[in-house]
């Protein structure tokens, strides 16, 4: 590294100096990284919670609907899917590349509980919207009903097919034949 002198002769001040080797070490680091960058994150996505449902909405742009998995287990919604890496003509080179690549997972955590086999995904002009209803999470009332099962007082329940109540022994115990 120089010093004060010969930055100030190169024209140079150390400040300068100074951003260049941070731009460089920044460089070093995201060349680490996976293809989405240090900081960024895809896919951007929205939360929204409505009265009956949860809904996110997910951007994809350039994904085609049988390039993506969606899930739900619980309160998590789980997209993933992959975008294969862009690859630039023979005759070019690549000077900057914003364009992610690669497998990506984005897991929601859901505010309420839904109802998974009510859930609807849709795809349209890149975007994913996921609907996923609200569970009502509530109890029901269970009407008992009545039903004939024989002889009142018979004492056979109706799940001990052929089942019939003991005859009680004659008290004298004597027979009668």
């Amino acid at each position: 590294m120089e010093n004060e002198s010969d930055s100030k002769a190169s024209g140079r001040g150390a400040l300068a100096e100074f951003k260049d080797a941070v731009t460089s070490l920044f460089g070093q680091v995201t060349s680490l990284v996976p293809d989405f960058g240090l900081g960024r994150e895809f896919p951007r996505h929205e939360l929204r919670v409505e009265d009956e449902e949860c809904r996110v909405l997910v951007e994809l742009p350039g994904f085609k609907r049988e390039e993506i998995d969606v899930s739900v287990a619980g309160r998590t919604l789980t997209v993933s899917g992959q975008r294969p890496r862009f690859e630039p003509p023979e005759s070019g080179r690549m000077l900057r590349s914003e364009r992610p690549s690669g497998d990506f997972e984005l897991v929601v955590r859901l505010p309420a509980e839904v109802d998974a086999l009510a859930v609807v995904a849709q795809m349209r002009d890149g975007i994913l919207d996921a609907r996923l209803p609200k569970s009502s999470g509530r109890g029901r009332s269970i009407e008992v009903e009545e039903t004939s099962g024989g002889e009142e007082g018979s004492g056979a329940m109706p799940w001990e097919e052929g089942s019939e109540p003991k005859a009680q022994d004659d008290e004298s115990g004597a027979d009668d034949g």
